[in-house]
């Protein structure tokens, strides 16, 4: 069965200017990241235009979503969140002598430029890259998540632990006396003297 994420352009290339587009529901490798697995359960959902630009190139306008399952960097609990990227690219026929890894070296600003072999693009990659791209900065299982205690390790968004709060971390109690001594926050001399 073919990879409907591998998409047959021979009719594109006839002449230039012509279009296709349509919508692709298809699962794809799981893409590892910190934490988690973008597309681990599920397929990507991809919209896409595709125009013959001349001389076999083709330009792909697309759209994708997909479900990602990470750790929450604050609690370490599980969630899901949906990934949505929208890029474009461009598609260039393999010259000859290029191997089948070999990447275009011509500038195209910032648009990803690859090669393809048989009137056949290989959306894959692109859909690969432009999730990654598309993951949070931070991964939050929601943006008030408390995290966990620093002493107990207790999920804080499950409720309030057992810690006393006038602790002080031994590694800071030096610190914390010097504080109690000289008041805190208050401004005046801060022990500089003129020459």
């Amino acid at each position: 069965m073919p990879d409907p994420l591998v998409i047959d352009v021979e009719p594109l290339t006839r002449q230039r200017g012509l279009q296709s587009q349509g919508t692709v529901v298809a699962p794809i490798e799981p893409i590892a990241v910190p934490g988690g697995l973008i597309a681990g359960d599920g397929p990507v959902r991809l919209q896409y235009r595709l125009t013959h630009t001349g001389e076999g190139r083709i330009w792909l306008e697309a759209d994708v979503a997909a479900r990602a399952q990470l750790t929450c960097d604050r609690c370490l609990e599980s969630f899901e969140v949906d990934l949505h990227a929208h890029y474009e690219e461009e598609y260039r026929p393999r010259p000859a002598g290029a191997g089948p890894d070999a990447e275009s070296e011509e500038d195209a600003g910032a648009t990803r430029v690859a090669y393809y072999d048989d009137h056949h693009v290989d959306l894959r990659e692109g859909i690969r890259q432009n999730l990654l791209l598309a993951m949070p900065a931070k991964q939050l299982c929601r943006l008030e998540c408390r995290g966990l205690c620093p002493r107990c390790g207790k999920n804080l968004n499950e409720g309030p632990c057992d810690c006393q709060d006038d602790e002080v971390d031994p590694r800071l109690a030096a610190l914390d006396l010097w504080l109690r001594e000289h008041g805190k926050g208050e401004e005046g001399d801060h022990g500089g003297s003129e020459a």
